[in-house]
């Protein structure tokens, strides 16, 4: 009994060494290219394409291996915008809802759909929010470029498994807004067209992210 004991003891002991040293390691890992996002083309009708960057404050809480925020503004007074990031720590895949309610948004429904992208669907969540008399549709989804889920308790479960499993789970929240006019409808539609044409490469980029340990 004694000398079963100290068998499970010292297994416990061996496999928190263990954890802990796959842990540093897991931290320190790196993708291989940092611009792999910026670098993507997802072109949507001809509407004009700006990028920009994510606070330094932002960075600093999230430490993204890589992000992308990217900006489309047609001629017709509409835009849309799409936000990517991405990384292998645990804190960089947030809930958006928090950043939109610190900047004074507030929601005014939610619900979650299928993304009709080329291929497959997406479960995702949409909000309807709005401030000072302005309305957006907020839709957003976790993902790992194969796996993806509206719920960020489902996805990091599913990151928890794959640190489990000694490997460097890259995940990234997938965020797309677009402003809504006197047409709701109108303004979803262009929504799901929106995600129909530019998520889809950044799902394959995703699923081909080599991971470099230190």
């Amino acid at each position: 009994m004694l000398r079963s004991r100290l068998l499970i003891l010292n297994t416990m002991l061996l496999l928190a060494v263990l954890g802990s040293h796959w842990g540093r390691r897991s931290e320190s890992a790196t993708i291989a290219r940092k611009d792999v996002l910026q670098s993507l083309s997802l072109p949507f009708h001809d509407w004009k394409v700006s990028d920009s960057s994510i606070s330094p404050s932002d960075w600093k809480i999230l430490e993204p291996d890589a992000a992308l925020i990217r900006r489309y503004e047609g001629t017709q007074n509409q835009s849309a915008e799409l936000t990517v990031v991405m990384g292998h720590r645990k804190r960089t895949v947030h809930t958006p809802t928090l950043c939109m309610s610190g900047g004074g948004w507030e929601i005014l429904s939610q619900r979650y759909l299928d993304l009709p992208l080329p291929g497959r669907k997406v479960h995702a969540v949409r909000q309807l929010m709005t401030r000072e008399g302005k309305r957006l549709l907020m839709t957003y989804f976790f993902t790992d470029g194969d796996y993806c889920s509206p719920s960020l308790a489902q996805f990091q479960t599913v990151q928890l498994i794959k640190r489990l499993k000694a490997s460097v789970p890259m995940g990234a929240l997938v965020r797309t807004i677009v402003p809504v006019g006197s047409d709701q409808t109108a303004s979803e539609k262009i929504s799901d067209e929106f995600a129909g044409a530019t998520v889809p490469r950044v799902l394959e980029t995703l699923r081909h992210i080599r991971v470099e340990m230190h």
